[in-house]
C-alpha cells in the first residue's frame, strides 16, 4: 500500500471538521428540502457541507474530486491516480429528522483502493480515521475491530432492502440468511455503521449503496484490522456492494444472500 502523506491526512481532516461543525451549528438554516424521493430527500445541507469541503480541497489538493451533489469536480482520474471520494452529509434523512445518526465521509482512494478515511461523527464529536497502511483512530487513540468470530455472537447492520425489490426471492433469503447473527441494526448510515464495525461497536455490515457512501469507512475497516469489500454493481454509476466485518467467517451467512449464490 502507499503511504499517505501528512498533509493530506490533514486536509481531510480539516474539510471533515469544518463542514460537520457548520452542520451542527446550521442546522436551523440549512434543513431545508430540495427534493424529495421514495426513500431519500436532499437537503441544503447537503449542497451547503458540499461546497465547504470542495473549496478547502480545491485550495490545498490537486487530486480529482467525486462527491454526492456535485459528481466529478475535475476529469475522471486514471486507474493509479488519487482521488478524493467525499459524502459531506452522510444520514441525510436521519438530520431532517433530529435524529443524531449522522456524519461527513471523506475518503482517498488510488484507483479501485481504499487509502484513508475520515468520518466526523459532529452529534457526538467523534472523529473517525484510518486506512490500511496506517492504522484507525477515534479522537486520536487506536481503534481495532471486535474479537468476534462467531455469526450467532455478532451484531450485524444493514439498511433498507429495497434494492431486493427486482428479484422478489432474494429478500425472504436475506432476511433468512441474516437471522444467522444474534442482533441487527440499522442506523440509517453506512458511514457510521462501518465506523462502528472498525471500532467494535458492530461486527459485520452489508449493504447496497453508492460509493460515496462506504469510500471512507471501507478504508478505516481495513486500517482497523478487519475485512472491507466495496464491489461495483452494474447499471448505476457509483452504486455498489459492501461488505465489511471483523473477520472473513462473520460475513459467510450475508454472502448467502448475494445473487446467484444459490
Amino acid at each position: 500500500m502507499a503511504k499517505i502523506h501528512n498533509t493530506d491526512k490533514q486536509l481531510a481532516r480539516e474539510a471533515a471538521l469544518t463542514a460537520g461543525r457548520q452542520l451542527r451549528g446550521r442546522r436551523a438554516d440549512w434543513n431545508v428540502i430540495t427534493a424529495n424521493y421514495a426513500h431519500d430527500v436532499k437537503l441544503q445541507a447537503d449542497r451547503e457541507a458540499e461546497a465547504v469541503i470542495i473549496n478547502l480541497l480545491r485550495r490545498q489538493s490537486s487530486y480529482p474530486i467525486l462527491a454526492e451533489e456535485s459528481g466529478e469536480v475535475a476529469a475522471a482520474p486514471g486507474p493509479d491516480q488519487l482521488r478524493w471520494i467525499v459524502d459531506p452529509l452522510d444520514g441525510t434523512v436521519n438530520y431532517a429528522g433530529g435524529i443524531p445518526l449522522s456524519a461527513v465521509s471523506i475518503g482517498l482512494w488510488r484507483g479501485a483502493a481504499p487509502l484513508y478515511g475520515v468520518i466526523y461523527d459532529f452529534w457526538r464529536e467523534e472523529l473517525f480515521e484510518g486506512g490500511p497502511d496506517a492504522g484507525a483512530a477515534l479522537n486520536g487513540r487506536p481503534i481495532r475491530v471486535s474479537a468476534v468470530a462467531d455469526p450467532a455472537r455478532a451484531m450485524f447492520a444493514t439498511g433498507s432492502p429495497g434494492t431486493h425489490a427486482d428479484d422478489p426471492g432474494s429478500l425472504p433469503r436475506f432476511i433468512r440468511n441474516i437471522s444467522s447473527y444474534r442482533k441487527i441494526r440499522m442506523l440509517g448510515t453506512a458511514a457510521l455503521s462501518l465506523a462502528y464495525v472498525a471500532c467494535g461497536r458492530l461486527d459485520v455490515y452489508a449493504e447496497q449503496v453508492m460509493l460515496w457512501d462506504a469510500a471512507a469507512g471501507a478504508a478505516l475497516v481495513a486500517g482497523a484490522g478487519g475485512i472491507a469489500t466495496v464491489q461495483p454493481c452494474a447499471g448505476v454509476p457509483y452504486t455498489c456492494r459492501v461488505r465489511a466485518a471483523a473477520c472473513a467467517a462473520l460475513l459467510t451467512p450475508v454472502t448467502a444472500s448475494d445473487p446467484g449464490s444459490e
